[in-house]
């Protein structure tokens, strides 16, 4: 499904990247973002990974090769582009599921020290209206 600038893949996409030794590991592909001229893919393990929760994704940026089954996927140093694009991701996510999520408020916010203003924005970009 595909709204805006963000992707969200079948649960049953899975990609293999291999890591600096060279033994694959399968990844769930998540969604894609399309942020500054960019592409980036969310990924959760298959299995298990260290440093990782359960419900935790690995954000790469993807540059394409000159064919579609050429991809890249770098790693990405920047906390504020990481949290830049895992926002996009959220704020679509949360429009198609008809609520914000992120602060566990849904569509009743009452988040005034997350919010900004009468009818303000989350920390996630999703806009709540206060009552």
């Amino acid at each position: 499904m595909k709204k805006d600038n963000v992707e969200i893949f079948d649960e049953t996409s899975i990609v293999t990247l291999y890591d600096d030794e060279q033994h694959p590991v399968d990844f769930y592909e998540i969604a894609g973002v399309e942020y500054n001229d960019k592409l980036y893919e969310l990924l959760q393990p298959t299995e298990p990974m260290e440093g990782l929760e359960d419900n935790e994704v690995i954000i790469f940026e993807v540059q394409q090769g000159e064919n579609e089954e050429e991809s890249t996927f770098l790693p990405i140093g920047d906390e504020d582009l990481l949290n830049e694009v895992f926002a996009e991701y959220v704020k679509v996510v949360s429009d198609l599921d008809g609520g914000c999520d992120c602060c566990g408020c849904g569509d009743d916010c009452d988040c005034d020290d997350e919010c900004e203003g009468e009818t303000g924005e989350c920390h996630c970009g999703h806009h709540h209206d206060h009552k």
